[in-house]
């Protein structure tokens, strides 16, 4: 049975999960993660969109690359806002505010671009991601915090497929290795300059209080010893403005 969005609207933040289809990975080398988060920038405004990927990772690759694009500064007319995400090889995790009238919906039939990009580059057809893609709306900060601490420990599961069910057998190789991923945004929210350019994160900020709090939290979640009570203010709903 197809998965059923929630109402999107404006101002509220959703979980969006996007899987490959059939077990589809999306990225099979550096470049696709790379273009994957230049059309999350690209394709992230109202107006119809020109990419010019190419002269960008030149110099990205020349002036600093992955962490950076020169050369991003167009205006644009935002239609969400980017709170988080993390890639993974054949599935997507994004923390997404609505800003724009069904903003989300029209952003993800732009984002088809890099769909097409893949098929051309791998020559093959059809559809890369299953559809519809799955929406959680975000309703209290318990909630926001418990998410974005998952998706940001979602790339375990490359180095230790099982430690859901087993457990982390090595914390400080996870904590390093999570913190060195460079396809998610957990670095930025660290203080590194990861993908400064891609990610809003004033509203999260508030949230999230400073770079060594949620640091010790996701820590924390790793060595199985969250108390989230002794970080959140409770289970307050979101304040959005």
């Amino acid at each position: 049975m197809p998965t059923k969005h929630p109402q999107f609207v404006n101002k509220e933040i959703y979980h969006i999960i996007i899987r490959g289809i059939a077990g589809q990975k999306t990225f099979l080398e550096e470049k696709d993660y790379l273009r994957y988060l230049y059309s999350l920038y690209e394709f992230n405004d109202k107006n119809i969109t020109l990419s010019n990927f190419r002269y960008i990772a030149r110099r990205a690759r020349r002036d600093g690359f992955p962490s950076e694009f020169p050369g991003i500064e167009k205006s644009r007319e935002l239609l969400i806002e980017i709170l988080g995400f993390c890639l993974m090889p054949n599935h997507i995790h994004l923390l997404v505010r609505q800003i724009a009238d069904n903003g989300i919906s029209l952003f993800f039939q732009k984002m088809g671009g890099y769909a097409s990009y893949f098929n051309k580059k791998y020559q093959r057809f059809g559809s890369l991601s299953q559809r519809p893609f799955k929406a959680v709306h975000i309703e209290t900060e318990d909630q926001l915090l418990i998410v974005i601490t998952y998706v940001h420990l979602n790339p375990i599961d490359l180095i230790q497929s099982n430690w859901k069910t087993s457990g982390i057998l090595n914390p400080q190789k996870v904590i390093k290795f999570l913190e060195s991923y460079s396809w998610s945004s957990y670095p930025y929210y660290l203080g590194k300059n990861n993908f400064f350019w891609l990610i809003n994160d004033t509203f999260l900020k508030k949230i999230l209080k400073n770079p060594e709090d949620f640091q010790n939290f996701v820590k924390a979640r790793i060595f199985y010893k969250t108390k989230l009570k002794s970080f959140l203010k409770g289970t307050q709903r979101l304040s959005l403005e």
